[in-house]
């Protein structure tokens, strides 16, 4: 009697596997998508206020930090690796290019998602006769 339970166990094994969510087969492409789309937002803002903002590396300095009394009770040397931001100039032709390469970069990366995406879709099963 142990066979009919462990056909059982097989089957419902194979329906759980099948059951489960398609894998991403565009896994890297719509990686690479939302790293343009956030390229793009940030020409756009560029564009819109008509300058950008560099970071400048500044120098390692190390500071004396004072805790408070819930933590870090006592003085201990800190480090303080910030950069500084500043306004530079703006080439709004050569912005505007960049971003007409980047938008016509997403249309290639959602053309190539979405055949993916068709070519790793599990086939329709019929119903009926």
């Amino acid at each position: 009697m142990a066979t009919p339970r462990i056909s059982l166990l097989i089957s419902l094994a194979g329906l759980a596997a099948c059951s489960g969510n398609p894998p991403d087969c565009a896994r890297e492409e719509r990686k690479d998508l939302a790293t343009i789309e956030a390229l793009m937002e940030e020409s756009r803002t560029n564009l819109q206020r008509g300058y950008t903002i560099e970071s400048t590396a500044s120098a390692a300095s190390v500071d004396v930090c004072l805790g408070t009394l819930g933590t870090d009770v006592g003085v201990s040397f800190c480090t303080n690796p910030n950069g500084r931001k500043r306004p530079v100039a703006l080439d709004t032709a050569a912005e505007e290019r960049k971003l007409a390469a980047l938008e016509a970069r997403r249309a290639a990366l959602l053309s190539a998602i979405s055949a993916k995406s068709a070519a790793c879709a599990p086939e329709p099963k019929a119903v009926g006769g």
